[in-house]
């Protein structure tokens, strides 16, 4: 019981959020040009597996589209390697490696 009185402890153990709240909350990332991630189905996912393995075995490109809440960025190069514990794509383009986070594709499609 003395935890929760030191710091902020108190605030941190209600958080609840009123529908009120919520709404205003929600028009305010509206408001700035926020958008929500996509969700995308399984069958998407599939296609966008199989086109990222094509790339790693065949040294081909790809364009990823990659999630951001004011505008997707696109990504061109080889998949270098795919690390399924970290959830990362390793991606070669323009002579650097960038790691994108499998949560924050939104499409693939061959270069």
């Amino acid at each position: 019981m003395g935890k929760k009185l030191e710091g902020n402890g108190l605030f941190e153990s209600s958080r609840m959020m009123l529908p009120e709240h919520k709404a205003q909350f929600a028009a305010k990332q509206k408001e700035t040009g926020h958008r929500q991630r996509p969700l995308l189905d399984d069958q998407a996912l599939e296609q966008y597996a199989l086109l990222l393995l094509e790339s790693t075995e065949r040294q081909t490109d790809v364009v990823i589209c990659v999630f951001d809440p004011v505008r997707d960025e696109t990504v061109q190069g080889r998949v270098v390697k795919i690390d399924f514990t970290l959830r990362r794509v390793k991606v070669a383009c323009a002579g650097e490696t960038v790691s994108i986070r499998f949560a924050d594709i939104v499409n693939v499609t061959r270069g």
